[in-house]
């Protein structure tokens, strides 16, 4: 499980950038949205890297 824990890294960043992207075209509510789940993406990351076998 631990070597797949890279998965929800990749896609915090990816929805970070969308986040920074979204506030570039002033959608306000949209980056908070991704921004959110950027941080979900980030506590399951660190949740699946943590898990013993």
């Amino acid at each position: 499980m631990r070597k797949t824990a890279w998965i929800w890294f990749a896609g915090t960043a990816a929805w970070i950038i969308d986040g920074i992207i979204s506030l570039r075209f002033h959608s306000l509510l949209h980056a908070k949205l991704a921004f959110f789940v950027a941080m979900v993406f980030f506590a399951a990351g660190l949740f699946y890297r943590q898990q013993r076998r």
